[in-house]
């Protein structure tokens, strides 16, 4: 059972650690060529960049989970 975990934990997790690294990189050079020009767009991008690593982590642990998000309603407001 620990190798089959580890099959799936340890490439995930390089995935993980390229993807921050390359959303590190994003930054910096946002850092370098925009920032001294507009701090607001930078913050913009910024924003956006780490949105987009936290919403990877957040689906990895779902698809992890196996989590099944069921929404219903009866259609009354």
């Amino acid at each position: 059972m620990a190798i089959a975990a580890a099959t799936v934990i340890v490439p995930l997790s390089i995935l993980f650690f390229i993807s921050g690294l390359f959303v590190n990189l994003i930054q910096a050079v946002c850092f370098v060529l925009i920032r001294p020009l507009s701090k607001k767009t930078y913050r913009k991008i910024n924003r956006v960049v780490a949105e987009l690593l936290w919403l990877q982590l957040v689906w990895l642990v779902d698809w992890w989970a196996g989590v099944t998000v069921l929404i219903s309603s009866s259609g009354v407001v």
